[in-house]
C-alpha cells in the first residue's frame, strides 16, 4: 500500500459576503477536489486538542499521528530540528520572526516584514549574531521571516504571542511575560535601534513559540511504514526529522503563495518508489488567509487543484494499492486572518475505499467519519482496510 497525505495548510474557511456568502472552497468548486470527494469518504478531523491554540505545529503533529498532549514542547524546537540545531536538555528555542512595526514601534504592522526575502533575512540574522555577542543567544536563519533564536542552559516560564495573531494591534500587552521574560523584551527592544532603516521593512524581531527539544517515536516504528516529507517550511520538516522521516527538497518550493506546486507533487510521487508514505505540505492557502486575501486564497485552491492533484492521482494509480488523505490542518479564515480551533473537512480516497454520498468537497460535507482525537487519523488512514 502506498500513502500520500496532501496537507493544505489553513485551507478551510468561513462564509464570505463578497463570495455570495460562500466559503472559498464552495465558491471555487475545484473539479479535482470534488472528484476525489465523490469517489472517496469525507469526514471531519478535530486537529486541535480542547483548550489548545490551533497552531500549525500542534495541528500537523495530529495529522502525522502524534498526540500533541503527550509530545508537544513548543513550536520552535520542532523548527530548530529541521535546520539541524542541536538542543541540549536545558536549552530553549524561540521562533524569531522578522517583523515590521509602525514608526513609533507600537503597532504590529506586518508579521513577516512584508515577506522579507531569504537573502535579506540571512543578512539580518548574521548582523544580530554580531550585535548580540555576550548575550548567551544564538540566531539561526530559517526560511525568509521565519528564523530561530536559541538560549543555552537557561530556564523560561513565559507566555508569548504569535505575531500573525496581532496584526494591526498594539504590541505592548503581547510582549513576553513571565519568568525571565525581561531578557526577551530587552532583545526585542534593542533590535529596534539595531535594525532601524538598515534592512528594508525589517525593523524588529519578535520572539515566541518557545520550548525544549521534544521526543518522538520514529514514524516507521509507530506505524509500520517508511515515510518521507515534502515541505518547505521548517515546522513541518522538523516534525519529519524528529520522526526519522526522509526530508525531500524541491527546487522552487518557497513556503509561500508562489511555490512550485507541480514540483512538490512530482517529487512526492517519485518518492513512492522508495517510500510507503509521503506527507506533502502546502503553505499557500494559510499565507493567503493571514494576508486577508480572498483572491489569493482562491488562487491557492485552484493551483492545488490544477497543478498538484492530477499528478498525485495519476502517480498513485500506477500502484496496485494506494490511499490519499486530503485535509487542512486548521482553518485560516480570510476575514479573521488567523487560525481558529474548528474541525477541518477531510477526504480519504484510494484503491480500497468505498465512496460515501458526497458530491463535493467543502466545509458542508456530509461526514461518514469524525476523528475527535485528531492524532488518531493516522491509524484510520494507514491501518484500517476500509
Amino acid at each position: 500500500m502506498k500513502y500520500i497525505v496532501l496537507l493544505c495548510d489553513g485551507m478551510s474557511d468561513h462564509k464570505i459576503d463578497k463570495l455570495d456568502n460562500k466559503t472559498v472552497l464552495e465558491y471555487t468548486r475545484a473539479a479535482n477536489f470534488d472528484k476525489i470527494a465523490k469517489e472517496g469518504r469525507c469526514g471531519f478531523i478535530h486537529t486541535t486538542p480542547k483548550g489548545w491554540y490551533p497552531g500549525s505545529d500542534v495541528c500537523n503533529l495530529s495529522i502525522f499521528g502524534y498526540n500533541p498532549v503527550e509530545v508537544y514542547t513548543g513550536r520552535s524546537p520542532i523548527e530548530a530540528a529541521s535546520i539541524g540545531i542541536d538542543l541540549g536538555e536545558k536549552d530553549f528555542a524561540f521562533r524569531c520572526n522578522l517583523v515590521t512595526l509602525d514608526e513609533k514601534r507600537e503597532i504590529m504592522e506586518d508579521f513577516s516584514a512584508y515577506h522579507v526575502d531569504k537573502d535579506t533575512a540571512k543578512k539580518v540574522i548574521d548582523y544580530l549574531n554580531e550585535q548580540f555577542k555576550g548575550y548567551n543567544v544564538e540566531f539561526y536563519p530559517g526560511v525568509g521571516y521565519r528564523n530561530i533564536m536559541v538560549v543555552r542552559d537557561y530556564e523560561f516560564e513565559v507566555k508569548t504571542t504569535p505575531p500573525h495573531d496581532i496584526m494591526g494591534q498594539p504590541i505592548d500587552k503581547y510582549l513576553p511575560k513571565g519568568k525571565n521574560a525581561e531578557i526577551l523584551n530587552e532583545l526585542i527592544k534593542k533590535s529596534w535601534q539595531l535594525l532601524d532603516n538598515k534592512f528594508g521593512k525589517v525593523n524588529s524581531i519578535w520572539l515566541w513559540g518557545e520550548g525544549k527539544k521534544p521526543k518522538l517515536t520514529s514514524f516507521e516504528e509507530k506505524f509500520g511504514v517508511k515515510g518521507a516529507v515534502v515541505a518547505a517550511v521548517d515546522l513541518v520538516r522538523g516534525i519529519g526529522k524528529l520522526a526519522d522521516m526522509e526530508l525531500i527538497d524541491v527546487p522552487g518550493a518557497t513556503g509561500f503563495i508562489d511555490t512550485n506546486f507541480e514540483g512538490k507533487a512530482e517529487y512526492a510521487v517519485n518518492a513512492l518508489n522508495d517510500y510507503d508514505y509521503v506527507y506533502i505540505h502546502v503553505e499557500a492557502p494559510d499565507e493567503a488567509g493571514h494576508m486577508g486575501s480572498v483572491e489569493e486564497k482562491i488562487k491557492a485552491v485552484q493551483n492545488i487543484n490544477d497543478k498538484m492533484l492530477p499528478i498525485i492521482i495519476e502517480g498513485l494509480k500506477k500502484f496496485d494499492e494506494y490511499r490519499l488523505l486530503i485535509t487542512p490542518d486548521h482553518p485560516t479564515p480570510v476575514e479573521v486572518r488567523t487560525h481558529v480551533p474548528e474541525p477541518v473537512p477531510a477526504i480519504i480516497w484510494g484503491s480500497d475505499i468505498e465512496p460515501d454520498l458526497n458530491e463535493f468537497y467543502d466545509e458542508n460535507i456530509n461526514p461518514s467519519f469524525e476523528v475527535k482525537d485528531g492524532y488518531k487519523i493516522a491509524e484510520l488512514f494507514i491501518r484500517r482496510s476500509k
